[in-house]
């Protein structure tokens, strides 16, 4: 008999020195501490909360950054647009000068030819023309 409750005050003390078994022999009984799986499903929710911040400061890192990208390639291609802009008005430019250059060389030769058919003499040679 003394054998037989030895036994049992070992598994009592076992079962109450460990919650597990606790659980097990006694069906969760109230030798738990009350809130422990309270305690732990708010621990495990406050985990799980920190997780979800976690996961939405990286979230919203990854938006900022593709919004940054994108607003760096739109401001490439502004800038792009914008010199390729200047290179065309530069051109135009040029092709107006080049024009205006062609337009006065063209003048200047009529001109010279009209002076030349009102003087017959001018444009002849040197050697012609000279004295002595």
């Amino acid at each position: 008999m003394r054998g037989k409750l030895m036994r049992v005050l070992v598994v009592i003390a076992m079962s109450v020195g460990s919650p597990v078994l606790a659980q097990g022999v006694h069906g969760a009984s109230g030798i738990q501490a009350p809130n422990n799986t309270q305690a732990w499903a708010r621990g495990g929710s406050v985990d799980a909360a920190r997780q979800r911040a976690e996961n939405e400061r990286l979230e919203r890192e990854r938006l900022a950054r593709l919004e940054r990208a994108r607003q760096e390639r739109e401001r490439i291609a502004r800038m792009e647009r914008e010199r390729q802009e200047r290179e065309r008005i530069a051109r135009l430019e040029r092709e107006r000068q080049e024009r205006e250059r062609i337009a006065r060389l063209e003048r200047e030769r009529q001109e010279r030819a009209r002076w030349n058919r009102g003087n017959p003499m001018h444009g002849r040679s040197a050697s012609s023309s000279r004295r002595g």
